[in-house]
Parts: structure tokens; C-alpha cells; sequence
């Protein structure tokens, strides 16, 4: 089973926006409190994790569904769930632990780190890669192709660019794809390994990443679609380092909602970057989007100069949905985790915020 393809991503990232303008439908979660959130994910056949925090106290933190067919094979909080898109937030901190660390600049050209590139691409910037704004197409391949770097980078390379170079936001897998090849050259490491050393070691996340953690047979879900198990991902076409260029550093990296819950408090404490640093990760870089008011370092972001700013992000794939909201003037974080294409999950964010912003 291969994961979505680019135009249902985008409508899925589009599905968020919508969600986040319009009025109440039927289809709405409606939560007056945290039981009646319980009471509708049970009624809604929600399969995931819903973690809902303020500064270190976890508010609500169940599991629903299954994660595979065995006979005990239930969702529990524990369950590690594929992250899909929200990855490229990792990227982006990544990209910016090397900015700290002196060893590049987000000014940086692409020229500066991959050879013969071509005209049309040889002044695209880390920064213009991060924001989304580099003009390069979404994706060249499925997500489980097996490809080589050089097959990557001539293809991508050869590609017609989609707008100008900095005009325009348009959603690219390929950017991040690139941003990861950067990291690995800049770093002398494997892109996991870096994250790994620089990001989930400092922030006591040992559930997260490609291969590095030691799964557990029945620890990581397996993906469903109408009601049918599908594959884990990481039982997909992976190499011996995770997934190929198609989509690695964009997605598909595997975590739990707790570890996630660990990267907002190590975002909000300054634990990998510091304060100037988180600053401009989680600026509004670019607008307008067809996805977030603005984006910033691999985050939407809404409400930029409000008490109420929230910097989130989803991801999807026909097996696996997920969304992060975090509210860093508040201490609010929100997580979502689902082994089903479910558009709710954005929904169930949504009302959730609207519940906490209330009080």
C-alpha cells in the first residue's frame, strides 16, 4: 500500500484551513467538557491517541481503536503512530541546530551544497526550502520508491519549477527531502542520527524516529483503510537507514503522543534552541498560504501577534492522519494521532481549542 499522493495531501492540508474558519456542522466534535470529548470519540469509532496538555499537566490522554488485528491488539497511550508531514518541523529544528551550531546559514544558496545545479535552482535558498516558497513541485515519486540520491537530485533538478523562485507558497515534499540532504552533508551524520543526537536525545524522546529505536513487535500500529490492517510503516519498502528521498526528512517518521508532548515542552523550554533561535523557527515567514494564515520554519502559524498564537501542523496518508497544535503564550499543546485517513482528527483539534480558549 503506498501512502497518498500529492493532490489528496493537499486537500487534506486544505481540509485543515477550512476547518480552522467554519462554523459549526454535524460533523463537528462538540466538547463541553473532557468526558464529552470521551464520549464522542467513542461514538465517532475514533482509532488514535488524543494527548491535551497545559505546561507539564497532561489534561486528557487516552487511546481509542485498534492497532492491529491480534487479539489484544488495542490502541494504548503508548501506541507509536506514523507522524506523516509533521516531520518536517524536525527538519526545520534540525536545520536550524546547524544555523546555531554556525555550520550554515538559511541564506545559504542550493549551489553551495549540491552540484550542477541548475540555473533556474542555483539561488534557492534554505530559507525559501523551509517556507515552502522555493517554486520546486511537490513531489517527483510514491512515497515507498526505492531511489538513490543521484536519481533524486537529476530528477528534481530536471523538473520545471511550479512559480518564481520566492513568490509563492506552495506546498513541496521535494524542498524537505533537500533540507534533509542538507543536513546530512553539512552534519557528516545520517539524517536520523542527527536528529537523534541533536533533537530527541536532549528531549527525552525514545520513541521517535525511522529505525534508530528499538521497536517492539506490537508497538508501532498498523496503518487501516475502510476498516482493512494494512501494512505498519516501517514494514513498507524502507532502506536499511528509513524511508528513501521520496520521503525522508518530508515525513513518515514514527513517534507516540507523549514523545511528542516532550517536544513542545523542550520547544517552549528552549531545550534544543535557544530563545532567539526558537523565535525565528516559529515566525511567520511567509504569506499568504493556501494551508495557515502564514508559515513559518515548518509550522503554520495563526494569531502571530495575539495572547491566543498557535503554531500547528498536520500530515496524512490514506493510512495514518495526525496534528500538533501548540499554544506557546499559554503552555497549551494539543496532539492528535490516528492509523486511519481520518479528516476528524483536524476537527477534534479544533474543538478541542475552542473548549481551552473558553475557559
Amino acid at each position: 500500500m503506498k501512502k497518498t499522493n500529492t493532490i489528496l495531501l493537499l486537500l487534506i492540508m486544505s481540509f485543515t484551513l477550512m476547518t480552522l474558519s467554519c462554523t459549526n456542522s454535524d460533523d463537528d466534535v462538540i466538547i463541553d467538557d473532557f468526558s464529552s470529548l470521551d464520549v464522542e470519540l467513542m461514538a465517532r469509532d475514533f482509532s488514535g491517541v488524543v494527548l491535551v496538555a497545559q505546561n507539564d499537566e497532561i489534561l486528557f490522554n487516552k487511546a481509542y481503536g485498534r492497532k492491529n488485528s491480534q487479539e489484544n491488539g488495542f490502541n494504548d497511550i503508548n501506541t507509536v503512530f506514523d507522524m506523516c508531514s509533521i516531520t518536517k518541523q524536525l527538519t526545520a529544528a534540525g536545520i536550524l541546530k546547524l544555523e546555531m551550531q554556525n555550520e550554515l546559514t538559511v541564506n545559504d544558496s542550493l549551489s553551495k551544497y549540491f552540484d550542477a545545479v541548475p540555473n533556474d535552482k542555483e539561488d534557492i535558498t534554505i530559507h525559501q526550502l523551509l517556507t515552502h516558497s522555493s517554486g520546486l513541485l511537490n513531489g517527483i515519486g510514491g512515497d515507498y520508491d526505492t531511489i538513490t540520491e543521484e536519481e533524486f537530485l537529476e530528477q528534481v533538478f530536471n523538473s520545471a519549477l511550479i512559480s518564481p523562485v520566492g513568490e509563492q507558497f506552495n506546498y513541496s515534499n521535494v524542498g524537505y527531502s533537500l533540507l534533509g540532504l542538507i543536513i546530512e552533508k553539512v552534519s557528516e551524520m545520517d539524517y536520523e542520527s542527527f536528529l537523534n543526537s541533536q533533537i530527541f536525545q536532549p528531549s527525552n524522546m525514545y520513541h521517535t524516529g525511522y529505525v534508530i529505536p528499538d521497536w517492539q513487535e506490537d508497538e508501532v500500529a498498523n496503518g487501516y483503510l475502510n476498516s482493512v490492517e494494512n501494512n505498519k510503516p516501517n514494514e513498507e519498502n524502507w532502506s536499511d537507514n528509513g524511508p528513501y528521498l521520496n520521503l525522508k526528512a518530508n515525513g513518515g517518521i514514527l513517534t507516540r503522543a507523549n514523545d511528542l508532548l516532550l517536544w513542545s515542552q523542550s520547544i517552549m523550554n528552549n531545550t534544543v534552541l535557544d530563545e532567539a533561535t526558537t523565535s525565528k523557527y516559529l515566525f511567520p515567514h511567509f504569506q499568504p498560504t493556501n494551508i495557515y494564515d502564514s508559515y513559518g520554519y515548518g509550522w503554520g502559524i495563526e494569531n502571530h501577534d495575539s495572547e491566543n498564537k498557535l503554531v500547528l501542523h498536520g500530515g496524512a496518508s490514506d493510512l495514518f492522519t495526525s496534528d500538533v497544535w501548540i499554544y506557546p503564550n499559554k503552555g497549551i499543546t494539543i496532539i492528535v494521532l490516528s492509523n486511519e485517513f481520518d479528516q476528524s482528527v483536524y476537527t477534534i483539534a479544533r474543538e478541542i481549542s475552542n473548549f481551552l480558549l473558553a475557559q
